[in-house]
């Protein structure tokens, strides 16, 4: 590496930087509001909140890389462009294939991330994600069980606890059970204990009494009990097991689903195709700079500046994502999945040869035969 090389990428080194810590502290700061439930609902504390959060930190990088590749590239040559530095590199013999390496060298590190945090970190990101937050919502302790304060659970359950003890023990439970309006209970226990179980989460009540109406008469029926128990694993928003949604798989599981799943065997076409890209996603990163270096230093010099071609180059950049869905969707429903890998193969090889120097030349010649003509 020579000192254009590094010079080059001193430039593009800053703005990347700053475009994937701001543009993924925006899109970050927009997913964290769906979490905000953990903290109103289930009294966890903002530490909790804060590791919840940066758990989707992976997925989001492997989105933003491509784009802020891009970005960064654009902003390189132009600062360059115009401080008049590409016309001395090029007036020096510098060809665009020189000035293109570093950026395309950085590019591949940029690539090599994606397709890390697209087949490990995100998938499993996640998987600690979800688990995390079931086992909060599991937590009934902390979601229902506060001192002085009756508690909703769901409708027609209702708990009141005068004091709450460490590990799941309770001091002077009132408990409603209207869930089934044919037989209404009441309950009151001098102590509680909730256990995690088998079967679900299991309320123990111990030195109380219970009171219901009997269907036959009337009446108010009053049993003293010395221990009960009240199953309420059916409102315990955990279950034994997880449906996998397809960022929380990693590419085995994408690309051999699992044919005694129900779910699996009725997406099969979009396991796969989700698989085929995340492998294809990293290509996007190079052709996007190809297509920035293109806007920039692959055509004729402008004294106007590089606005439009940067107008141009992002709303292509844009287009060419949004195909990229779409051929992803195509090739669930077809099996068509080397369709994935089209969009970006296309693009690169296109713009890789109209950065080449032949393809400078040849267009040299074009305008020179044409100002010829004019002349004469």
């Amino acid at each position: 590496m020579n000192s254009l090389d590094r010079y080059i990428l001193r430039q593009c080194i800053t703005p990347l930087t700053l475009i994937i810590v701001i543009g993924t502290l925006v899109v970050w700061l927009t997913q964290t509001l769906q979490r905000v439930d953990i903290i109103v609902e289930h009294g966890q504390g903002l530490g909790i909140f804060t590791y919840l959060s940066l758990l989707l930190i992976p997925s989001l990088l492997g989105a933003i890389l491509p784009f802020a590749l891009f970005g960064a590239a654009i902003y390189t040559i132009h600062r360059l462009h115009t401080d008049n530095e590409i016309a001395v590199m090029f007036a020096a013999g510098v060809s665009t294939k020189r000035i293109a390496a570093p950026l395309l060298l950085i590019t591949a590190i940029g690539a090599a991330m994606t397709l890390y945090l697209n087949i490990d970190l995100m998938p499993r990101s996640y998987r600690i994600l979800k688990q995390s937050v079931a086992e909060i919502r599991a937590d009934f302790a902390s979601v229902l069980l506060r001192s002085g304060e009756f508690t909703k659970v769901i409708d027609g359950f209702t708990i009141y606890v005068e004091q709450t003890l460490p590990e799941g023990q309770f001091v002077g439970l009132l408990i409603n059970d209207y869930r089934d309006k044919a037989d209404r209970k009441t309950y009151m226990a001098e102590r509680g204990l909730l256990r995690e179980t088998e079967i679900g989460p299991v309320l123990y009540l111990a030195h109380g009494n219970l009171q219901s109406i009997s269907k036959e008469t009337g009446e108010i029926n009053f049993i003293r009990f010395e221990d009960t128990t009240i199953n309420i694993s059916s409102y315990n928003k955990r279950t034994s097991d997880f449906q996998m949604e397809l960022t929380e798989r990693y590419l085995a599981e994408l690309f051999h689903p699992d044919m005694n799943n129900e779910w699996d065997k009725r997406n099969v076409g979009k396991l796969i195709a989700e698989g085929h890209n995340r492998l294809s996603s990293p290509l996007y990163a190079f052709a996007f700079v190809l297509i920035g270096l293109y806007a920039l230093i692959g055509g004729a010099y402008s004294r106007r500046g590089y606005a439009i071609r940067i107008a141009i180059a992002s709303i292509f950049v844009v287009s060419i994502r949004v195909g990229g869905f779409v051929i992803q969707n195509l090739a669930a429903s077809t099996g068509a999945y080397w369709l994935e890998y089209t969009a970006p193969i296309t693009v690169i090889l296109l713009f890789a040869y109209l950065l080449s120097d032949s393809a400078r030349i040849l267009t040299q010649k074009k305008e020179t035969a044409l100002s010829e003509g004019g002349a004469a």
